[in-house]
């Protein structure tokens, strides 16, 4: 999966995959480095972030990664 940038309030986070399985993706931008997955029950949850990263929209994020991914 290539990467690609969302936009979300007028912030652009670049999205790229982590890892396969499970299924991760590393989201970054100027004031943040975070990686997400997934959950079986279907919620998006934060596995790792920098300190210093702000706060992001993880479930605005999250419906866009799925639109992205069941858009292919």
């Amino acid at each position: 999966m290539e990467p690609f940038t969302i936009t979300i309030n007028e912030v652009d986070y670049q999205v790229s995959l982590h890892s396969g399985f499970p299924r991760l993706f590393d989201i970054v931008n100027k004031n943040i480095n975070y990686t997400i997955g997934k959950t079986d029950a279907g919620n998006w949850v934060y596995i790792k972030h920098e300190p210093s990263s702000a706060v992001i929209p993880l479930e605005q994020i999250g419906a866009a990664i799925d639109d992205h991914v069941f858009e292919d």
